[in-house]
């Protein structure tokens, strides 16, 4: 059987279930009260890579967070997990490769960042070449 933090859950609820072990955790901790308020803020969801094996937690917090607030939360995660007798994620007994990712703000889009620069200086040359 699948577990999370020692706590059985099938996969699809591994997002929710390490929200849930992790705010049970964090109970008698300083800073508590700041962790939860950006856990509250955050989406927070599972997928297995199944070329590597590995199980990833993903936390997106909004926009408005700062990378102080990335770096609270990751330190506060870390004394948490390096605390518990649990492993983050095992099946039958065997503990499972995990990662975390913690992020704010959305992704850009680096290949449309270029391309806009790139079609941009293509107009130009075309305006000058009297193609336009």
């Amino acid at each position: 059987m699948w577990k999370v933090f020692g706590e059985e859950g099938v996969m699809v609820q591994f997002g929710t279930l390490w929200d849930e072990r992790m705010r049970v955790m964090s109970k008698r901790r300083k800073d508590r009260a700041r962790f939860l308020e950006l856990l509250d803020r955050a989406e927070i969801s599972h997928y297995m890579n199944v070329d590597e094996r590995m199980h990833v937690f993903r936390i997106e917090l909004p926009d408005a967070c700062s990378a102080d607030d990335v770096e609270f939360l990751k330190g506060f995660i870390q004394r948490i997990i390096k605390s518990v007798e649990y492993p983050m994620v095992e099946m039958d007994g065997e503990e499972q490769r995990a990662a975390i990712i913690i992020t704010a703000g959305k992704p850009m889009d680096e290949h449309k960042e270029r391309m806009s620069h790139w079609y941009k200086m293509k107009e130009e040359e075309d305006r000058k070449a009297g193609r336009i």
